[in-house]
């Protein structure tokens, strides 16, 4: 890819945001206070940089984000530590909160100064926007949005201070804006001016100027949105209008096509960013996503690519199933002889320095496409868009591991890789083959579809994992109490409450709105969601 020019950008000179003067840029790219042009093809990047840590698998997103969610999801190895199974750190809330309004703020900077040349930009800025903006209501619930990201264009910290918006009315506005948006792209692609054809390339580090690509994700995002209100809830009309919508149109399909970011472009090494969160917290199996891989009665092809097992050739996984005192003997070894469970495979995660990060994979898609024929939702046979979703999945796993950059012989820890070549991927047919041997497995379809695309999700996406448990109670799962000394949460949660720095700055609207989520209760399900 090109050189990203000025990726951090003048909006940092905007709005004062001094967390894109990281140390990792500043030999790279253009000193943000030297900037004297304000332009939405950079403002734009900007808006992508202040969601990187949300849109790459990095370090701080594993490390408090995912980690936390992986547990609630249980698609990664699950301690039972008493007295914390349940708790999230207020400053890993804030920060994912802060992250999403730093993406707002630019492009409240956009909507204030582009012209009509300009409008590429800020419709792809949209999308970007709405995929993290249902990420941050999907956990909280209401938050502010009409109203918030101002402060560039009042100049005052008081009419700065946004009301809470309804997860409801924010939910009607993405899908029905994700609907224009996907149309809106494909007319502007044809009428770009030469200056964006130039700009485009260059500034977005996402999909590389594509705007096809870009249709793709706006409408693999309303298909997401639609099946989340779909089932229940007060949008259940306009979810299902919504798949029924996106179910045909363009949509990932490969990993190839699939929305993505890579963790080294532009020369830049990002996955210096994440590695030690793989290896140190998240590296034990999940004995859930292993019982999934062996559903049929045969290993799944990701098993390997995704665990290394333990000395013995044996997989087992770390789980609720296990009592604090099992875990506890399980997890005392001295070094790789004697180790019990499961690790993530290093060649696959951990040493790969060019992991690709998913933000919208092709197996997603058809997951949702196949759980949205079962119920009726759209048009088409939910066995093909089932097996499709494995074999995407199984490309998408073999790809990190047989083109990542790391082998046994040039790494520390080699007993965790197991590096594979281009003879080792199955084939698609084969892949196909396998696949229609885990539909066969499930009685229960729904169930079957939820439980694979779970464990596709694993530990790359435990937010999305999360977030179709609690709206279709699959995999069936167990949260026991915790009955640790001091708990702060003694049961499963069902959404994370406000940030403190919230709370304590935009007081007033955040009294006028906490009714709507039982006085700001993590045990409040949300409209779309069942109570766990």
């Amino acid at each position: 890819m090109k050189k990203l020019y000025s990726l951090i950008l003048a909006v940092v000179a905007v709005v004062a945001i001094s967390s894109c003067s990281k140390d990792e840029f500043k030999d790279k790219y253009v000193d943000p206070s030297k900037t004297t042009t304000v332009s939405c093809e950079k403002l734009m990047t900007g808006a992508f940089m202040f969601g990187r840590d949300y849109t790459f698998n990095a370090y701080w997103r594993m490390y408090t984000w995912d980690n936390y969610f992986g547990k609630l999801a249980q698609s990664i190895g699950t301690g039972t530590n008493s007295g914390s199974m349940y708790y999230i750190n207020d400053g890993y809330a804030s920060d994912r909160w802060k992250s999403f309004y730093r993406v707002l703020r630019n492009y409240r900077v956009m909507q204030a100064n582009a012209t009509e040349n300009d409008r590429i930009y800020l419709a792809l800025t949209e999308v970007f926007l709405y995929d993290h903006l249902s990420q941050i209501v999907d956990i909280f619930g209401p938050v502010p949005f009409e109203e918030a990201g101002k402060l560039p264009e009042t100049g005052s910290i008081a009419a700065s201070l946004a009301k809470f918006d309804s997860d409801v009315d924010l939910y009607r506005m993405m899908l029905t804006n994700l609907d224009a948006l996907y149309t809106e792209i494909g007319t502007l692609a044809s009428n770009l001016t030469p200056e964006a054809e130039t700009a485009l390339p260059k500034q977005d580090f996402i999909n590389g100027g594509n705007l096809e690509m870009w249709q793709r994700y706006a409408n693999a995002l309303l298909l997401r949105l639609g099946m989340h209100v779909a089932i229940q809830g007060s949008l259940t009309a306009e979810g299902r209008a919504a798949v029924s919508k996106a179910a045909g149109r363009l949509l990932p399909t490969n990993w190839e096509n699939s929305i993505k970011v890579k963790s080294d472009f532009d020369g830049f090494n990002y996955w210096e960013n994440f590695r030690d969160s793989w290896k140190d917290i998240n590296a034990t199996a999940s004995q859930g996503v292993i019982d999934a891989f062996r559903v049929s009665g045969a290993d799944d092809p990701r098993l390997r690519v995704v665990y290394i097992p333990n000395e013995a050739g044996e997989y087992f996984g770390e789980g609720y199933h296990e009592t604090a005192q099992e875990q506890s003997d399980h997890n005392t070894y001295d070094g790789y002889a004697n180790r019990y469970y499961a690790r993530l495979n290093y060649a696959t995660f951990t040493y790969n320095n060019l992991f690709v990060s998913p933000v919208f994979s092709a197996a997603e898609a058809w997951f949702l496409l196949a759980e949205a024929i079962e119920r009726g939702y759209a048009s088409g046979n939910s066995e093909t868009a089932f097996k499709n979703a494995i074999a995407a999945s199984i490309e998408q796993y073999f790809d990190e591991n047989v083109h990542g950059s790391q082998d046994k012989a040039t790494s520390s820890g080699g007993e965790y890789f197991l590096k594979l070549t281009e003879a080792d991927i199955p084939s698609n047919s084969d892949a196909l083959a396998f696949a229609g041997n885990v539909w066969n497995a499930y009685t229960n379809k729904i169930e079957g579809i939820m439980t694979q695309k779970w464990a596709h999700f694993g530990i790359t996406q435990p937010t999305q994992a999360w977030t179709d448990i609690r709206r279709t109670g699959y995999p069936h799962l167990n949260y026991p109490t915790d009955t640790g000394s001091g708990v702060k949460y003694a049961n499963i949660v069902n959404r994370v409450k406000y940030p403190n720095d919230e709370v304590e700055h935009n007081k007033a609207n955040y009294e006028a709105n906490k009714g709507n989520v039982g006085d700001d209760s993590a045990e409040f399900p949300l409209f779309w969601a069942n109570k766990l």
